[in-house]
């Protein structure tokens, strides 16, 4: 019987408080140590992670500028480019994404950073108005959009380094979460923490993380975001491939996930779906509060038992 890889978790114990590794990794505040649990947990999801471990080192070891040779321009794409299949190419033991020619070409052929920022920009305009995500976001007068279409930039080979550029230049003051923590969101992993200890979210659900159901709303949006943004018009084969990067990158939330992502993305194909939420107050009320049993009813079988996905693709 085969079941769902689950990632190692990494606990944070007393005898570990003073490990040279975990000390290096923790951000740095003057907010005490009354915020050691906050700070650790931020580095107990840094270490579950490979890919959020090889954002650390690259944050720490200051890399030169990328030499791929598609430079992540943002020229207007070619008008109905063919489509091609580009697969994720994987390193770290087959577990962190690298960019590659291929991934920094499609890129290109959506137009580059603009077009990202075009999709993120309207993603969040969706987030913020979403009666699930919203709590998450602790404020609203963040750069959202910004750093998430840098890390994406990045992330597919776009010259020039842009997200680690943003990372050196975010503030370093802690900002406040809830029960009057205190924490220095500078990268990917302290964001999220940020999230889970988000001031707006109930009480009883303060540093939760992220459920399936969490995840499938905040994917929908997001390739709706990414329609309305014109990337399929202007590359099938872009589309293609970020549906799968998203299948991958979401995994470190919930590990069951990917397998919702494909379904995530045909939802907004049909305007009845976003009619229905939207007068449903922007509530998914057909996904929140599912299982993972109940949730896989409502996608393809071939999907839900199609482990290979995002990584092996039958063509």
């Amino acid at each position: 019987e085969f079941k769902l890889t689950k990632f190692k978790s990494y606990k944070i114990y007393k005898s570990d408080r003073h490990n040279p590794l975990l000390a290096k990794m923790r951000t740095t505040n003057n907010s005490g140590s009354d915020d050691h649990d906050i700070e650790d947990e931020i580095v107990s999801l840094k270490l579950s992670d490979p890919d959020l471990q090889a954002e650390y080192q690259i944050e720490n070891n200051k890399p030169k500028e990328s030499i791929s040779k598609h430079e992540g321009k943002t020229s207007a794409a070619a008008t109905s480019p063919s489509f091609r299949f580009v697969p994720l190419q994987m390193g770290g033991n087959g577990r962190t994404h690298i960019s590659t020619p291929e991934s920094s070409a499609l890129l290109d052929e959506v137009g580059g950073l603009n077009s990202l920022r075009s999709m993120t920009d309207k993603f969040y305009e969706k987030a913020f108005a979403d009666a699930t995500l919203d709590k998450f976001i602790r404020s609203r007068d963040d750069p959202h959009g910004r750093r998430f279409a840098t890390w994406i930039h990045q992330k597919l080979g776009g010259s020039g380094n842009l997200w680690d550029k943003d990372r050196s230049a975010r503030s370093k003051s802690p900002v406040t979460v809830a029960g009057g923590y205190h924490v220095t969101v500078h990268d990917r992993s302290s964001a999220h923490v940020a999230a889970w200890h988000s001031p707006k979210r109930p009480k009883s659900e303060v540093g939760r993380h992220f459920k399936l159901d969490e995840c499938r709303v905040w994917m929908r949006l997001h390739f709706w975001a990414m329609r309305e943004a014109g990337l399929e018009e202007l590359s099938p084969s872009f589309v293609d491939y970020y549906v799968r990067f998203i299948g991958h990158f979401v995994r470190v939330y919930e590990t069951a996930a990917p397998m919702f992502a494909r379904d995530s993305y045909r939802w907004s194909e049909d305007p009845a779906n976003i009619e229905r939420y939207i007068e449903q107050g922007r509530v998914m009320k057909d996904v929140l509060g599912l299982g993972l049993e109940a949730s896989m009813k409502q996608i393809p079988e071939e999907e839900s038992e199609d482990f290979d996905w995002p990584y092996i693709v039958i063509m």
